[in-house]
């Protein structure tokens, strides 16, 4: 199910065919340095993939498979995921953006093209007030990614030997700036 376009890319759901690329992704270092600190094994990969990933997201909201148009290829994956909040325990109109790209297919611009894929669906689509995203202090080109978008850091989280950034996004400020 294609669920959403930009212009090289499609977003649908995870199909069986995604998985090989998927679990490459997942067992390089340079890619999950920044989400987790080291590769997954194949085993752990295989097994998320074909228990959390595989004929997912299907609705809204999740991370969808992110396939170059030209190729039909597998290049990662991007979504929003609902915020809740947890002594109401319902869901707010603001979402959390996610974004990851296989190294192959770094520093061609796919990232920031998903990402505004998803923030003008978030907002336009989905009547959302904001759109967070958080960033391991380090992952410069993530940062920078979020900053050019209209993100403004609001707070950071600190656990054992990590930081992360935490960015926000107000409708207001991607309405200003996009002049939509």
């Amino acid at each position: 199910m294609i669920f959403l376009e930009s212009e090289r890319l499609l977003f649908r759901s995870h199909e069986a065919v995604d998985q090989a690329a998927f679990v490459a992704m997942q067992m390089d270092a340079d890619v999950r340095r920044y989400v987790g600190g080291r590769p997954w094994s194949e085993e752990k990969a295989l097994y998320r993939f074909q228990h959390q990933f595989l004929g997912e997201p299907s609705k809204v909201f999740g991370l969808w498979a992110a396939i170059c148009k030209s190729s039909g290829e597998y290049i990662g994956y991007c979504g929003l995921n609902r915020r809740y909040d947890r002594s109401r325990r319902r869901a707010q109109k603001e979402a959390s953006l996610a974004y990851y790209i296989a190294k192959p297919h770094w520093r061609r611009g796919y990232a920031t093209e998903a990402c505004v894929a998803f923030i003008q669906h978030g907002f336009e689509g989905l009547g959302l007030k904001a759109i967070f995203a958080d960033v391991e202090k380090g992952n410069d080109p993530s940062e920078h990614i979020l900053k050019k978008l209209g993100f403004t850091l609001i707070d950071r989280e600190e656990i054992p030997n990590r930081i992360f950034l935490i960015y926000r996004l107000s409708r207001d400020a991607h309405e200003r700036l996009t002049g939509r």
